[in-house]
């Protein structure tokens, strides 16, 4: 008997594709928030509450400015065809290194949510785990044989992370606004209780982490773990549409800090197209 497997097929070129395109986009989305003043309130946080560079708060215009420049620069470096390699690799490694340097905070801030006891309930810092599979990805595009790996573990984090935390109230009544305003997720309010749909959203995301162990032991598994990432991850891209609050009062293009977490799933897809079209 013959039994169709779950499998995503995008071919390599094509992930690749989608994988460049949206860290320039991204980048440059970013860069052009930072140099526009918009994401002010947002660096000042993160630089105020950190152990070796909360001196710089005085200058975090700078810090703002700098940062947007460098996001752009890159974006643009990214985005381009006839760009020396050495310098696309460079683009690359300086995304790593803003990475490596966001994923820090997770040390430095107040990112773990003290109502629930703090370490492991992970609160303001949600967004700053999906750098590790962000860093994936800029490796992959390097060619480096651990970025493949690096972007999985990502996402197993990410997911099982975050799944986890909708199993407690806080999470809860965070995801209820998001919720309430979206057609294609407003109906488990009128079918379940907050927690109960809370929780359901969380178990589909743990296991569709456990699912990505697979890669290690089973192939069908794993394809259909892929499978539950790129709608888990469409889903919450479409909160930019449906979530006025992603939004600042200035309005398109400007985000606020709950449409940058959102916009960075975006970069999640594309490690998951990415793994889709290496999966064997």
């Amino acid at each position: 008997m013959l039994v169709t497997q779950p499998r995503l097929a995008p071919t390599i070129a094509f992930a690749r594709f989608f994988a460049t395109a949206s860290l320039a986009l991204v980048l440059i989305w970013f860069g052009l928030m930072n140099i526009s003043g918009t994401s002010a309130p947002v660096v000042a946080k993160w630089i105020s509450g950190h152990d070796y560079f909360s001196g710089l708060k005085q200058y975090d215009k700078f810090v703002m400015y700098g940062l947007g420049i460098v996001q752009i620069f890159c974006g643009l470096v990214i985005a381009l065809q006839n760009v020396p390699e050495r310098t696309r690799r460079a683009a690359y490694w300086a995304v790593i290194a803003l990475s490596g340097f966001s994923l820090t905070l997770l040390l430095t801030n107040p990112v773990w949510d003290q109502s629930l006891g703090g370490f492991p309930a992970i609160g303001a810092g949600q967004g700053l785990i999906k750098y590790v599979a962000i860093i994936g990805l800029a490796l992959w595009c390097l060619h480096n044989k651990h970025g493949d790996t690096i972007m999985l573990l990502g996402l197993i984090l990410v997911l099982g992370w975050i799944g986890a935390m909708k199993f407690t109230a806080p999470e809860a009544e965070g995801i209820a606004p998001l919720l309430k305003t979206s057609p294609a997720f407003s109906w488990m309010l009128n079918s379940f209780s907050l927690r109960t749909a809370s929780n359901i959203i969380g178990a589909i995301e743990i296991g569709t982490a456990l699912l990505l162990t697979a890669r290690w032991w089973n192939s069908t598994a794993y394809g259909l773990g892929l499978l539950f990432c790129v709608y888990t991850f469409a889903a919450t891209l479409s909160f930019l549409i449906t979530f006025k609050a992603a939004w600042t009062g200035v309005g398109m293009p400007y985000l606020s800090s709950a449409g940058q977490f959102l916009l960075k799933d975006l970069l999640l897809l594309a490690a998951t197209l990415v793994l889709a079209s290496e999966r064997r």
